[in-house]
């Protein structure tokens, strides 16, 4: 009895130690992007000015309120994709997206947000869950890719048309077709060493777990956020008064969340590769328009301040989260 309650003594201080610091690293990290962000600091006299309409006001408030909105689908969306190990409620898996997006600031590319949702996990195989969690995202980047794809297409330069046509299309079926063929990554265990190779089929089978029907199910869930985040993204450039209709700022829009997909970038440095793709991409499309590009630092602070919306602010409600976790089992829970 003495050893166990030693042991239960260590995990729970062991537990507590990797929240602090979860904690700590995501508080510096967020200081570092915010606090000490000269961009963030010119967004917000931009914003100082905006706030001088009415009607601006209240494109930003429509747009902060589609944040939970935007939250809700990707969380039905993972808990559509762990299903086949464990069922969670939305409410805890709702927590565990917000813990997610803190743990995914310390990342490249965010990739990391799986270590703050699968630790909310009562009884599922870690390692499944974090498998399955990147179904879920390999369907939010099969929609960004495709329709930045179809976007690329329409921003075409008339010389390259069907070269751009051909190698889209080339790119979406192919997509599309390894999607809904997923079960196809469990041979990839046939490159793993011999020795490793059994415990390896055990995990890689869970890519067996779903039917078409699922997967056509997560991959509508997450054409429902995307339409969600980019029509906050159109809400805030018309904040900032940029003169685009909805399908005039979709196209650049659509674009860039293709190359932020494609472009390897760290965490800290995302406000600034979102910026230089920003102003890129509708430097060009404003000029294709016959529109002064003098808008386009209107369109960065609209960018910035959509990931203040979405990223920001549910990065620091989920440091409130992180307790919820449970970093470490007994060897009966696991």
């Amino acid at each position: 009895m003495g050893q166990i309650s030693h042991n239960a003594k260590i995990r729970k201080f062991a537990e507590t130690a990797i929240k602090i610091l979860i904690v700590i690293a995501g508080c510096w990290v967020l200081y570092m992007k915010i606090i000490k962000n000269q961009d963030v600091a010119e967004m917000w006299e931009s914003v100082k000015t905006s706030f001088s309409s009415t009607k601006n006001v209240l494109l930003m408030a429509l747009a902060f309120v589609l944040m939970p909105v935007n939250m809700a689908f990707e969380t039905r969306k993972w808990q559509k994709s762990i299903l086949p190990i464990e069922k969670i409620p939305f409410r805890k898996a709702y927590m565990a997206i917000f813990t997610g997006i803190t743990a995914g600031m310390m990342f490249p590319n965010r990739t990391g947000d799986f270590l703050g949702r699968i630790f909310i996990l009562e009884k599922g195989n870690r390692i499944k869950a974090a498998m399955l969690t990147f179904v879920g995202n390999i369907a939010q980047m099969l929609v960004t890719v495709s329709l930045g794809c179809v976007a690329w297409v329409l921003f075409r330069q008339q010389n390259y048309f069907w070269y751009i046509l051909i190698l889209s299309l080339i790119i979406i079926v192919l997509g599309y077709f390894l999607y809904f063929n997923i079960h196809i990554l469990r041979h990839l265990q046939r490159l793993i060493p011999k020795k490793w190779r059994p415990k390896a089929e055990k995990y890689m089978e869970i890519f067996s777990s779903y039917s078409k029907k699922d997967l056509a199910v997560i991959l509508l869930i997450a054409v429902s956020k995307y339409a969600v985040y980019s029509f906050q993204f159109v809400l805030l450039i018309w904040a900032f008064d940029v003169p685009l209709n909805y399908f005039q700022a979709m196209i650049p829009i659509m674009i860039t969340y293709l190359l932020m997909t494609v472009i390897p970038y760290i965490t800290i440095t995302e406000i600034a590769v979102r910026g230089a793709v920003c102003i890129g991409v509708f430097e060009i499309w404003l000029t294709m328009q016959g529109i002064s590009s003098s808008f386009t630092m209107m369109v960065f602070f609209a960018s910035t301040m959509l990931w203040l919306y979405n990223l920001a602010i549910p990065a620091v409600i989920g440091l409130f989260f992180i307790r919820k976790l449970k970093f470490i089992r007994s060897s009966y829970e696991s």
